[in-house]
């Protein structure tokens, strides 16, 4: 409510002394109220003149003119005009009428009424003299669908006022047999959801089962998994992955010393990120029903600001190498940036929300920590970033770049970490997959941790036959996956020559990388904004 700044009182403006003296005699015009205490009541307007106020405890109250306190502010005023009232809102107050600001406004039969921002709300009705009907709740949820379009604030804020005003409204103003109808609907509605619901997880133990973290709209609005791999899957891993894996290093037949060296330069990104809300900083939570189970919906798990269920974190893992310097990496924008190849980004931006990293970390082959990572920059115009490490242990040999151009024919090699923990995982012996599966807990961070304090993080390596060049872009058949993005393509003297970018599914000889000389004026540009902040 917007108030005065002084605390002056001036007398309410005189009511008019020629009132319209012949409204309609078979019409009573109503104020009914649709917040604050007298919600769901109405009064009628019996006097030519009225005033409109917000009492003490915010609710709306009529002041006839007749009972007008002298030396008092009123913030509007209703004066009689034919068979309706004509509003005057009194300076400084402020007054809405159907979402829209007014000074001055002759009311018509089913008007919404606002006094202040987020003031109370109330509709003005004409009726017939003895025919004002009861508030039906066809009624009822008309007004609460006006009140929250009405309403200030963000979309989530709005809809959430909604949601309560309608359950409100349910309870306290619905017959005993709507709201029986309500209840068949929702066991309906509990009973589909939870067949929808045992479908998705069947489905979701399939992707699982492949580390596909999916980047769209029902990832975001599901659970996510605190297991990287239940242990189930640790007795059928190995099955699943070996022909795969065989498949992969079979073709890795290139030069042992290249693959060697270069390995100790690969660095495994882990990594999750949340979405927060821009206005109040609260983000995102799985709502919880009252034995703290998600509450799944037709469209998936159901998400919200409010409340302290578990929080919306979205975990992947990718490709990076060490180059132009000890402490600076380069991989792919979608690996720095995920959540811009999210489909449903763009969506959740325009609600006010914004993503950001809650862990960005790197592992090394033959170190046992992690180390933190933070992004000094990702190109505008190529799918790629430099990422940049203060952490003393980040010491490895930056790769070299290719300084002869690569050419249809020649052989390549490509090292990565494609389907990211899994792959790993899988070349791992039984001896280790009993000792997670008895240490308990095995979600996405410590199976990790593990792994490396085991010496048992090293990347893949295929390879392949380039069968186009152009300016932006490298053509290869080196076999690869998801996870391999932002992993370096090699020629055979173990020099960089491209960035594997990108997998043409359904054409297994087809895998992208950005040539070398598209990608090193940015790498230059990131190497002198380090040394520019050192």
């Amino acid at each position: 409510m917007e108030l005065p700044d002084d605390n002056s009182r001036a007398t309410p403006p005189p009511a008019d002394s020629n009132p319209d003296p012949d409204p309609d005699p078979t019409t009573v015009p109503v104020i009914e109220f649709l917040s604050g205490r007298n919600r769901g009541s109405h009064e009628e307007i019996a006097e030519p003149t009225v005033f409109l106020t917000i009492n003490e405890i915010g609710g709306l109250s009529i002041i006839p003119a007749s009972k007008a306190v002298a030396d008092e502010e009123y913030p509007v005023r209703l004066q009689r005009s034919g068979d309706t009232y004509e509003l005057e809102v009194i300076a400084p107050f402020q007054a809405w009428v159907n979402g829209e600001q007014v000074s001055r406004h002759t009311l018509s039969s089913g008007e919404l009424l606002e006094l202040g921002r987020n003031g109370p709300m109330a509709r003005y009705r004409i009726y017939a003299i003895g025919r004002i009907p009861l508030r039906t709740t066809s009624h009822a949820f008309y007004d609460c669908i006006d009140c929250a379009r009405y309403a200030d604030g963000s979309l989530v804020s709005r809809s959430g006022r909604l949601v309560a005003a309608l359950a409100g409204e349910l309870v306290t103003r619905s017959t005993v047999w709507f709201r029986v109808l309500v209840v068949v609907l929702l066991v309906a509605l509990i009973v589909s959801t939870t067949y929808l619901s045992r479908q998705s997880r069947n489905l979701e133990a399939r992707l699982e089962q492949e580390a596909s973290f999916m980047l769209g709209i029902s990832e975001m609005l599901r659970r996510s998994e605190k297991e990287a791999i239940s242990r189930e899957q640790l007795s059928s891993l190995r099955k699943q992955l070996e022909k795969r894996v065989d498949a992969l290093e079979a073709r890795s037949v290139a030069t042992r010393k290249v693959i060697a060296e270069a390995s100790r330069s690969i660095v495994f990104i882990q990594a999750s990120y949340q979405y927060f809300d821009l206005a109040s900083e609260r983000p995102l939570r799985y709502v919880l029903d009252a034995n703290d189970e998600l509450i799944v919906t037709p469209f998936g798990p159901a998400i919200t600001l409010e409340g302290d269920g578990p929080l919306v974190e979205l975990q992947y893992t990718g490709t990076a190498f060490v180059v132009g310097a000890p402490n600076v990496l380069i991989t792919n924008r979608h690996v720095a940036m995920p959540w811009e190849s999210n489909p449903a980004h763009e969506q959740f931006e325009a609600m006010g929300l914004v993503a950001k990293f809650d862990r960005f970390i790197g592992y090394l082959p033959g170190v046992d920590k992690y180390f933190d990572v933070q992004l000094v920059g990702a190109s505008d115009e190529i799918d790629i970033a430099v990422l940049s490490s203060d952490d003393a242990m980040l010491e490895a040999r930056p790769l070299p770049t290719g300084l002869t151009a690569v050419q249809p024919g020649d052989e390549v090699l490509l090292i990565g970490y494609p389907t990211g923990v899994q792959a790993i995982l899988a070349r791992t012996d039984a001896k280790f997959l009993d000792e997670i599966d008895e240490a308990g807990t095995l979600n996405f961070w410590t199976v990790v941790e593990k792994l490396s304090a085991s010496g048992l993080i090293s990347p893949l390596a295929t390879r392949g036959i380039v069968g186009q060049v152009t300016r932006d872009a490298v053509v290869y058949d080196a076999g690869t996956t998801y996870g391999g993005s932002g992993g370096p393509v090699l020629n055979l003297q173990g020099e960089v020559i491209a960035v594997n970018t990108a997998i043409m599914e359904g054409f297994s000889g087809a895998n992208i990388g950005l040539p070398i000389a598209r990608i090193l004026p940015f790498l230059q540009q990131s190497l002198e904004s380090i040394k520019s902040r050192d």
